[in-house]
C-alpha cells in the first residue's frame, strides 16, 4: 500500500431531463496499491427522473477503463463500483485523475458528469501553486474561462495548468505551461465552446497545476461552474441598447421638426 483511502464529497450534476432533472451525485475512496490506482465510486441520482445507461469511468494520463454501470438509476437511488487502473510505479508526490459517470435521460440524449481529483502518494509537502479564480460567463454558442494561477512561494515555478470540461462543451487550447516567479501570478482565458449541453445544465469544471518540486509531483486540483443558457437573438441579447438608441433618434428627429418649425415660422414673420 502507498497511498491511503481517502474520501470526497460528493458533487452533483444537474441536467434537465424530459419530464424533471436528473441530478447525479458522485462519492468516492481512492487508494494506489502494487501500481494499481482503485477507486471506490458510489454513484446517486437525487433528481426526480431516471438516469439511463450510467456508467463510471477512471482516467489517469492517457490511461482509461470503464465500469459495468446500470441501465437505469431511479431517483433516490445509487449504486456502488470499483474501478482499477494500472499506472506504474508513482513517485512521492499528488497525482491527478478523473472520475466520469456518462448517463442519457429519457430521450436516449447523452450527459457527463466529471470530477478531477489528485491521489496522495507518500507524504508530500502542500502544493505552492493554486488556482485562486475560475470565472465564467454564461454559456449559449461559445463564451470564456478565466482563471488566474499563483506561485504561493519566493521560489519560480513552471507548471503544467490543463482545464477539464465534460463532454458536451469543448475547451480550445486546455493545456498550458506557466512560468511563474516568486509570489506572482498569471491570468489565463480559455475558449469554451457548447458542442450539444442543453440549456439549464449546470457544469462543474477543473483546473490541474502540476509540476515537480525536486522529486516531488506536486498538483493543485481547482472547481468552478459553468452555466448553459438559451442561445439568444441579437435583438435580444441588446434590446434594452436598440431601443435605448430608437428614442434618441426619435427625440433628435422631434427636434430638428421643432427647429425647422420655429425657422420656417421666423423666415414668414418677416
Amino acid at each position: 500500500m502507498r497511498a491511503l483511502v481517502f474520501l470526497v464529497a460528493a458533487y452533483a450534476l444537474a441536467a434537465p431531463a424530459a419530464a424533471g432533472t436528473i441530478s447525479i451525485t458522485i462519492s468516492q475512496g481512492v487508494a494506489v496499491s502494487a501500481d494499481k490506482l482503485m477507486v471506490d465510486v458510489k454513484v446517486g441520482n437525487s433528481g426526480d427522473e431516471a438516469a439511463l445507461s450510467v456508467t463510471p469511468s477512471l482516467r489517469f494520463g492517457d490511461q482509461v477503463v470503464r465500469g459495468k454501470g446500470k441501465e437505469s438509476l431511479a431517483p433516490n437511488t445509487s449504486f456502488e463500483e470499483t474501478l482499477t487502473l494500472p499506472v506504474g510505479s508513482l513517485g512521492q508526490g499528488r497525482w491527478p485523475y478523473r472520475l466520469a459517470v456518462d448517463y442519457t435521460d429519457q430521450n436516449q440524449y447523452p450527459f457527463q458528469a466529471l470530477q478531477t481529483q489528485a491521489v496522495l502518494v507518500g507524504s508530500p509537502p502542500p502544493a505552492k501553486m493554486a488556482v485562486p479564480v475560475i470565472k465564467s460567463e454564461d454559456i449559449a454558442g461559445s463564451g470564456t474561462l478565466n482563471l488566474t494561477v499563483k506561485n504561493l512561494s519566493g521560489d519560480p515555478h513552471t507548471a503544467r495548468v490543463s482545464v477539464f470540461v465534460p463532454e458536451g462543451l469543448e475547451a480550445t487550447d486546455p493545456v498550458r505551461e506557466v512560468k511563474l516567479d516568486g509570489w506572482k501570478q498569471q491570468e489565463l482565458e480559455v475558449p469554451i465552446t457548447n458542442r450539444t449541453a442543453l440549456a439549464g445544465s449546470r457544469y462543474p469544471v477543473f483546473v490541474a497545476v502540476e509540476y515537480d518540486d525536486g522529486g516531488v509531483h506536486e498538483a493543485a486540483v481547482a472547481q468552478g461552474m459553468v452555466s448553459v443558457i438559451e442561445a439568444t437573438s441579437f435583438f435580444s441579447r441588446n434590446s434594452r441598447f436598440l431601443w435605448i438608441g430608437a428614442g434618441a433618434l426619435i427625440v433628435l428627429w422631434l427636434a430638428i421638426v421643432v427647429m425647422r418649425g420655429v425657422g420656417r415660422s421666423a423666415g414668414a414673420q418677416t
